[in-house]
């Protein structure tokens, strides 16, 4: 099956590709300027039809030290790319680092060949020169970069609204910003760090409308903390919960 193609920084590549190139970005610790992406056949006669299909993207270093140069191509390596810098010696063209995406199911064959041509520590130029880029990376793929770096798990929204808990306290609707929020609170006071409720107390009893075991969940949570029971989430909730990490607003 072909690789999904989108539309990125105006250039098209496929989604591999560009989850490629932000990943050897972090690595860089700053965003690269794109000359050329994918995709694009017939686009630029020195490309030689490696950007003719998927996979494939140039970064512009012109006004980058050598160090920086080299240290995009070796970014750009370590997460599965084969990847070299060009130099305005070696072809009618700038300043740029080229890189071919390792596995991509899309390249075209002059990138296919590019590929096999990296594997055998070779410049991937017309004269099959060796290697001049940073050694160490030739096995890798951006499968096996995702397996020893698994993406981090997105933060969880801790925040709470004030004005949303006094609206959960008198409506059922699940939905809106309300919603969401009540149903944090309802999570953290089961959560067994707090122990508040019990997870079977996480959702009303049959009949029970949601505004009700609100209520009641905070009852319990403010005879749990020895705060006022009133039923209403209040500025006393309010700052058990920041003790938890969360953000209240109001």
């Amino acid at each position: 099956m072909p690789e999904a193609r989108i539309s990125w920084r105006g250039f098209t590549m496929n989604r591999r590709t560009v989850a490629m190139v932000e990943a050897a970005e972090q690595l860089y610790h700053s965003k690269f300027a794109i000359l050329q992406g994918s995709y694009n056949a017939g686009g630029v006669d020195a490309s030689a039809g490696t950007h003719d299909g998927g996979g494939a993207v140039d970064v512009d270093v012109r006004t980058k030290s050598a160090a920086q140069r080299v240290a995009v191509v070796k970014a750009l390596r370590q997460v599965g790319f084969a990847a070299w810098l060009r130099t305005p010696a070696q072809g009618n063209w700038p300043y740029h680092v080229h890189a071919i995406a390792v596995g991509d199911k899309d390249l075209s064959r002059g990138a296919a060949i590019q590929v096999v041509e990296y594997h055998r520590k070779r410049n991937g130029l017309a004269n099959r020169g060796p290697d001049d880029g940073p050694p160490g990376y030739y096995g890798m793929t951006w499968e096996l970069y995702l397996k020893a770096h698994p993406p981090k798990e997105p933060v969880p929204d801790s925040t709470i609204s004030l004005a949303a808990m006094e609206y959960a306290r008198t409506h059922d609707a699940m939905t809106g910003v309300w919603g969401a929020d009540r149903a944090r609170v309802i999570a953290w006071a089961a959560h067994p760090r707090v122990g508040a409720i019990t997870k079977a107390e996480t959702v009303p009893a049959a009949g029970v409308p949601w505004h009700l075991h609100f209520q009641r969940v905070i009852r319990k949570v403010q005879l749990h903390f020895k705060l006022e029971v009133t039923g209403i989430f209040n500025t006393a909730v309010a700052g058990v919960m920041k003790r938890y990490g969360y953000k209240i607003v109001a």
